[in-house]
């Protein structure tokens, strides 16, 4: 899950720059929400996903007997949801898309038809980062109240949810709130989602600083607090086989630029030993959404320091287990939060423009280095 173009640090007393900034990048979704239950059911009941579905130039992978043809590009319209997380479902060769707009994680097909994934939640709210978590059957989707984070008002924080669907049916599960078990944060924004190999899932709260946790019989707590002198809060992460969470650490100037950056090594059995990962070499610039691939690198998005809406895709490497590390491949990218991948090693981002919250075309593209 991500956001990072178009919200700042929630505070008691925002500036004033802080406050237009948020008022021209997402003063309308307050509406947009509050409309959101007719307009989107309106759209999934209407729209013919079939008649609009698009896609470009398909390259084919040989997987057993079957052939699947991986597209360019796959265009959805029809809908508005406004997503801001996306993930690959293996199972079925779909891409799942979360929505800022508090509405469905639709599941999107390869010729760019689709229809809504997920049920059950006892209300809305707006979910950024998403994982697929084969091993166990799950959805895991970090969830959070846009509302909460732009209205201005003190009293309300926001929210930080983990919410788990079952990955066949959509169906959802359990509903765990993060946030009463830290008080005294600013706020609460619950980004991005990650899961260890015993089943054990990570949620990082932007607004927090905090690693949340949530063990295998559903018990959440803080797993890690952000003290490493770098006063940004946890955005992308994802668990490294060998037994530890790389965490991104990044905030937003006044200008829309990634700003106070790092990568962070947490040991899953010893979060309090955390060390910064060093880039020797620079080139390491904050990343929003991040993966890991098949190689044990990270493949992460981050701002290119001249634009807001400029992005750039990453690829990350390590010799020595992620004490440091260096960037190997760079690719300028359409606006775009986060990226999904393959475990034929294909990378699909999902271009968005906040400024633009009510459209109800999204194209999820391929980038190759």
């Amino acid at each position: 899950m991500q956001l990072l173009n178009n919200l700042k640090m929630k505070n008691p007393t925002p500036s004033k720059s802080e406050t237009k900034e948020v008022k021209f990048r997402v003063g309308r979704t307050v509406t947009q929400l509050v409309l959101f239950c007719g307009v989107s059911l309106f759209l999934l009941c209407c729209s013919n996903p079939k008649r609009d579905a698009g896609t470009r130039n398909e390259t084919s992978i040989v997987m057993g007997k079957a052939k699947i043809a991986f597209p360019e590009e796959i265009t959805i319209r029809g809908i508005a949801q406004n997503p801001e997380g996306i993930e690959y479902d293996n199972n079925d060769q779909t891409f799942l898309l979360s929505s800022l707009n508090a509405g469905p994680i639709i599941k999107v097909h390869l010729d760019g038809t689709y229809e809504p994934f997920t049920t059950g939640e006892p209300f809305p709210m707006s979910t950024a980062g998403l994982h697929v978590d084969r091993k166990h059957n799950r959805l895991l989707v970090a969830a959070f109240s846009l509302p909460e984070l732009i209205d201005n008002d003190p009293k309300t924080k926001g929210a930080a949810h983990l919410r788990i669907y079952d990955l066949k049916t959509g169906r959802m599960q359990k509903d765990v709130d993060l946030a009463t078990f830290l008080h005294g944060a600013n706020a609460y924004f619950a980004n991005d989602v990650a899961v260890d190999g015993a089943g054990n899932v990570y949620v990082s709260d932007w607004y927090a600083r905090v690693v949340y946790k949530v063990d295998t019989s559903g018990k959440p707590g803080v797993f890690w607090k952000n003290e490493t002198g770098i006063s940004s809060g946890a955005n992308g992460l994802d668990v490294h086989p060998d037994g530890y969470l790389l965490v991104s650490l990044v905030s937003v100037n006044d200008q829309g630029l990634y700003t106070d950056y790092g990568l962070v090594n947490i040991p899953l059995s010893d979060p309090s030993s955390a060390k910064l990962v060093d880039f020797p070499n620079g080139g390491y610039a904050g990343f929003d959404g991040m993966v890991l691939n098949a190689k044990g690198n990270v493949v992460g998005v981050t701002n290119n320091g001249k634009s807001p809406g400029g992005n750039t895709l990453v690829e990350l490497s390590s010799k020595d287990n992620w004490k440091s590390a260096q960037v190997i491949h760079s690719k300028a990218i359409t606006p775009s939060t986060t990226v999904a991948t393959t475990p034929e090693g294909k990378y699909y981002i999902i271009n968005q423009d906040f400024t633009k919250d009510e459209a109800t075309t999204w194209t999820i593209q391929q980038i190759e280095w």
